[in-house]
């Protein structure tokens, strides 16, 4: 494979490069020049090129295997390559769950020629029932990135020490979803007036405000590593922000669903299944405050919250639908379309490309000559709508199918393999 890039901005974290000519070759980086030509290599030019890292993804539903109605791993594999992503970190809620050394060696190898790299995070608990804590150690031999009973928020506080405990002696990381199962049972939206007015029982910020204050302490006493996954109100990142000045001996990171960083719960007015996420779309108070956290880095990491439903359990009255948005696709083209301005580019690739790799402790690929091919290609001005040929996950649910999105990822490089949208 001969691929050239034309007149490419490299964007990184706190910079970006004066336009240049990147030709890969055989899956490396082989020159980086003001002009390079190259009559053999594809050639790809748009008018606003940029490239950076191909985008790392924490917490991805991939549904195989066990639920192959929703997603599978060619399906997963196709939609994220195409969204700008060449790594993938997913939760073990699976069936069976990722909780031993051989449901993360068929990880793995399920994923060994895809388009994507897998990092598979193994389950806290057997089974992912929060009882049992899991064989960690040997998971992590076996390659499990991280440890996280994913969707089901560990609710024992002591299995939540346990695992806190067991992970330092390989400097593992624990990830957990602040959620009090207690306080938002069958509940389906933020508590708020929006709640009131439609008639639906409301899920507080307290459910997820007292399992982050639990679960700091446990690290402080522990003095070991989380992250606190898809975090979504403004009383939390103020959590954070004080925690983090305080914390001197533990890790402590953070991450947000993009649609959270976009919507509020007053568009939920319009009863759209679509908008119905966990943790809930809630107030733009909220939704204004994980903006700043996202700018002053409270928030290391913007996440897909990629959880695609099946048609028979989503297309219902929205009392009766599944949780869950089909995201991998569309995430970076939603954040330039609506915070583009607010946020900058460099700011949205570093939330995507290099906060997850530092959550995880993987060093970001290099963009420079010899280095191995590892990119997203995009264009923040270019303009397109979204229709469902656009989606490829398996489910379809994706709540921006229609509309005009402004940004668009050109082509994603993962070695040897090329998409090109």
């Amino acid at each position: 494979m001969r691929f050239l890039i034309k007149k490419a901005k490299i964007v990184t974290p706190d910079k970006t490069s004066q336009r240049r000519d990147i030709l890969i070759e055989k899956g490396r980086i082989s020159k980086i020049a003001k002009v390079i030509e190259d009559d053999k290599a594809k050639t790809l030019t748009s008018k606003n090129v940029h490239v950076c890292p191909g985008f790392l993804d924490i917490g991805t539903f991939i549904g195989e295997p066990g639920y192959e109605e929703r997603e599978t791993i060619e399906h997963i594999s196709n939609a994220a390559s195409k969204g700008g992503y060449t790594h993938l970190a997913p939760f073990p809620n699976l069936n069976p769950p990722t909780d031993n050394k051989s449901a993360v060696r068929f990880l793995k190898e399920a994923f060994s020629n895809k388009k994507v790299n897998i990092l598979p995070i193994g389950a806290v608990s057997k089974g992912i029932k929060g009882e049992n804590i899991a064989e960690l150690i040997d998971m992590h031999h076996f390659g499990a990135i991280a440890f996280s009973d994913g969707h089901k928020s560990i609710q024992d506080t002591g299995l939540t020490l346990r695992a806190l405990e067991y992970v330092k002696t390989f400097n593992g990381l624990i990830i957990q979803q602040p959620r009090e199962n207690a306080l938002q049972a069958n509940h389906m939206i933020h508590e708020s007036s929006t709640s009131v007015q439609l008639g639906l029982p409301g899920i507080p910020v307290q459910a997820e405000t007292i399992m982050l204050k639990r679960d700091l302490d446990l690290v402080q006493y522990s003095n070991s590593s989380i992250c606190f996954h898809n975090i979504s109100s403004k009383a939390s990142c103020s959590i954070l922000k004080k925690s983090r000045k305080k914390a001197e001996d533990t890790s402590v990171f953070t991450t947000a669903a993009a649609m959270n960083l976009i919507h509020s719960v007053e568009e939920l007015e319009s009863f759209n299944p679509l908008l119905k996420v966990l943790p809930p779309i809630r107030s733009s108070e909220d939704r204004d405050a994980l903006i700043k956290a996202i700018k002053t880095g409270v928030i290391d990491a913007i996440v897909s919250n990629h959880r695609p439903v099946d048609p028979e359990h989503k297309d219902l009255e929205f009392f009766r639908s599944s949780f869950g948005a089909s995201t991998i696709d569309t995430v970076f083209s939603t954040l330039t379309t609506h915070l583009l301005e607010e946020l900058g580019i460099n700011c949205i690739v570093d939330k995507l490309a290099y906060g997850p790799r530092r959550i995880l402790g993987i060093s970001p690929p290099k963009i420079e000559e010899g280095a191995d091919a590892d990119l997203c290609i995009f264009d923040p001005s270019l303009e397109n709508e979204l229709n469902l040929s656009n989606i490829h996950s398996k489910s379809k649910n994706n709540p921006y199918i229609g509309t005009l999105l402004q940004g668009k990822v050109l082509a994603t490089i993962n070695g040897n393999h090329l998409t090109i949208n």
